[in-house]
């Protein structure tokens, strides 16, 4: 599921100014330094009999703001709200404008950490209020900052831009560069958010560079999980790991417990991602109990929904089921979509894996229904908008500029003018006609390069829905890729069971119809390779479908004999076809093994695709039943074949991509016969040699033509278990 994404509140540096009146002592923390400073201003005004307060009072304020921001930070929200009630209440008994709105500001953090989002909303827009009221320009911006987050977290992603953009301008107006780093940190997640990594990324080290300048850790620690999040969307995991990790120092250095939780969350599901479940675990809990300590209630829900997630994989459904239920009821209550979204398509994962298919399609739905809500044609049209508006802001202001810059200079040509005018009346008249002149001249440019400008500005508009639709497919698509990923069984676990064994995988298009599959017990490693109709996006829905029947078949119906798997399986992918009015004549070709490690026993069907033994230094093929997995005339049952193995007899099976790519001289199909003498002339290689001498040859085979079909090749070695 998607990571902890973390944006950034922005509340102004409040204690920079402040005379605290204590000398920091060694090893005292800030929080120290402005808890002395609290109790010696208290200590003063007691002495001096002052009981009420008055405009003299406002640096108790400042102090009192301060120090409520620097608890919620270590977590505690009790003692941090009664501080900036405290000085929302001096405030306004002494009417100290900038004091009552800081105080706004810092409530509404409060109530946005914890979720509470309307409450959040009205603590910022009071605070807001009262900052354009003063004039507050520096305050007017973190105002929007913070609105904007609150609307991203509510999945309004238009407003969030609106807001965000509106903060960023303000920013480079009065040149802040604490609130440009942090616009850009928040632009940067909502990139992520709709698939456009490259402008995340830009965004994200645009604010690293801005606060390694300012030198302010509390920030750092932040960009460097965020531009984690983009390298794990990418699959990019060391460098995301590399991101995480430098986060989490930061943090752990500074006691930024919020920050400490979200590396350790994004670290487990960079774990997750690689199918090392044990230590996601670990710091998925690590997560879980910072954020139940902070009372960070949106954080919890998703360390909830990540622990179901993998305990679906480690097949511990009774315990998925309980952190998935409770993680769905925190996203409700804290009103995130995205995070309720996540809930329900675990939920439906979870109910296909227990055979649950009535709920598994209820759950779905529900995904559906909130992903949509955060992602459809109005939202996408809005989202144009706000960055349209803003870039067209932008140009504004320094059109406005360049033209104020011309209307001096004009202003100074006119004041020559009239010195000449004084001493030459008759030469006058002719420069007065020749600036009438200039000035119609001026003016059809200038009329000109209105029209011409506002061409630039539609064809601009156009290029950029074309450009944000073309990202919002790719974006779907790279989603649909990661739920494919998500059915594969990962790297450590074919390794796990099939120690000796490659897999060279390459769809043609981002998402692929070709699948392997693999299922275990005690005794028997079942896995296969499979070819489903199609590529891309229609062969991707087929393979799903293929998948849960697979699974099914053994999961549900409890089979192990390859014959009987296949049999079922066709069953059910044809039950499934058959509830559509339409003629489906979509299916799978697949080759199906079971392999017994302790006998060396082999069983083995196939349908269309064939079985490939290296034994005796010989390549023999068994041949598979001329029927695919789906609806097909005079279906007949599958048959099972069993074969004795040796130590280093070798398993090939495979879909029909690899055989049938062009390239070479002539640009000739490749053929199975000339993949036969290839894979018989690299049998003295290891397995993982033969597996990249395969990916390398294809590469170098096609050249520069286009890939065209999916490729997929297993090769299981027998060995010593």
């Amino acid at each position: 599921m998607k990571k902890y994404l973390l944006l950034l509140l922005v509340v102004l540096n409040l204690f920079q100014n402040l005379n605290l009146n204590a000398q920091t002592k060694e090893g005292e923390t800030l929080l120290d330094s402005l808890q002395t400073a609290l109790k010696n201003y208290d200590a003063k005004r007691t002495a001096s009999n002052k009981t009420t307060y008055d405009k003299g009072d406002t640096l108790k304020v400042n102090i009192l703001n301060s120090l409520s921001w620097k608890l919620m930070n270590t977590g505690d929200y009790a003692k941090a709200k009664q501080n900036a009630d405290d000085a929302l209440a001096i405030s306004e008994k002494v009417d100290f404008k900038k004091g009552i709105a800081n105080a706004y500001n810092i409530i509404g953090v409060i109530y946005d950490d914890q979720g509470n989002y309307p409450d959040a909303l009205k603590n910022y827009f009071a605070a807001l209020k009262i900052r354009e009221d003063i004039g507050d320009k520096k305050g007017i911006g973190s105002s929007y900052n913070n609105i904007g987050m609150v609307y991203r977290n509510q999945g309004n992603y238009p407003e969030a831009l609106k807001n965000h953009f509106a903060s960023l301008k303000i920013y480079k107006e009065i040149g802040y560069k604490h609130g440009i780093g942090s616009c850009y940190i928040n632009l940067g997640i909502i990139n992520l958010e709709q698939g456009n990594y490259a402008d995340a990324l830009k965004n994200n080290f645009a604010a690293l560079k801005i606060e390694e300048e300012i030198g302010d850790k509390n920030i750092i620690d932040l960009t460097y999980n965020n531009i984690g999040l983009v390298y794990d969307d990418q699959g990019n995991y060391p460098a995301a790991l590399k991101n995480y990790f430098a986060a989490l120092k930061i943090a752990q250095e500074i006691g930024d417990k919020k920050t400490i939780a979200v590396a350790e969350n994004n670290i487990g599901d960079n774990y997750d991602n690689q199918g090392n479940y044990p230590d996601a675990l670990k710091n998925y809990f690590t997560a879980l109990n910072i954020n139940k300590e902070i009372g960070d209630k949106h954080g919890s829900a998703t360390c909830y929904i990540n622990i179901g997630k993998v305990n679906t994989k480690l097949k511990k459904f009774t315990e998925a089921k309980k952190y998935l239920l409770q993680g769905r009821s925190l996203a409700i209550e804290v009103g995130s979509k995205e995070y309720i979204k996540q809930s329900y398509i675990c939920l439906s994962e979870l109910d296909s894996a227990t055979g649950n298919w009535k709920d598994a399609y209820l759950h779905h739905k529900l995904y559906i229904l909130y992903r949509d809500s955060l992602v459809n044609e109005e939202n996408t049209k809005k989202i144009v908008q706000a960055q349209m508006q803003y870039q067209f802001d932008i140009k504004e202001a320094t059109t406005k500029a360049e033209q104020d810059k011309k209307d001096a200079k004009v202003g100074e040509e006119e004041k020559k003018q009239a010195l000449i005018r004084n001493g030459f009346i008759g030469g006058f008249a002719l420069v007065l006609i020749l600036a009438g002149v200039s000035y119609r001249s001026y003016r059809r440019k200038r009329k000109d390069n209105v029209l011409i400008t506002k061409q630039k500005k539609e064809v601009e508009k156009q290029k950029q829905l074309v450009e944000e639709k073309n990202r919002e497919i790719t974006a779907s698509i790279n989603y649909a890729l990661r739920i494919q990923t998500a059915i594969l069984p990962s790297n450590r676990i074919v390794q796990q069971y099939l120690e000796n064994s490659f897999i060279v995988y390459k769809p043609k298009d981002i998402v692929a119809g070709d699948f392997y599959w693999m299922e275990t017990t005690e005794d028997l490693v079942l896995f296969a390779a499979c070819d489903c109709t199609g590529h891309g996006v229609p062969g991707a829905m087929v393979s799903v479908v293929c998948h849960n029947a697979l699974n099914r078949a053994v999961r549900e119906f409890g089979l192990t004999k390859p014959s009987a798997i296949l049999d079922k399986t066709n069953e059910l992918v044809k039950e499934n076809f058959s509830k559509s009015e339409d003629d489906i004549k979509d299916g799978m070709d697949i080759s199906l093994c079971a392999y017994y490690p302790k006998t060396k026993t082999l069983q083995w069907s196939g349908a269309n695709n064939p079985l490939w033994l290296f034994k005796n230094n010989e390549l023999i093929e068994t041949r598979a039943d001329k029927q695919p997995i789906g609806k097909s005339e005079n279906n007949k049952p599958f048959t099972n074949h069993e074969f004795k193995l040796n130590i280093c007899d070798t398993i090939y099976i495979f879909s029909d991509g690899f055989s049938d790519q062009f390239g070479g001289e002539g640009e000739k199909k490749l053929t199975k016969k000339r993949f036969r003498e290839l894979l018989l002339s690299i049998q003295n290689q290891t397995m993982q040699q033969q597996g990249n001498t395969l990916d390398k040859f294809i590469t170098e085979y096609r050249k520069e033509m286009e890939q065209t079909d999916d490729i997929l090749v297993m090769g299981v070695k027998i060995g010593n278990r």
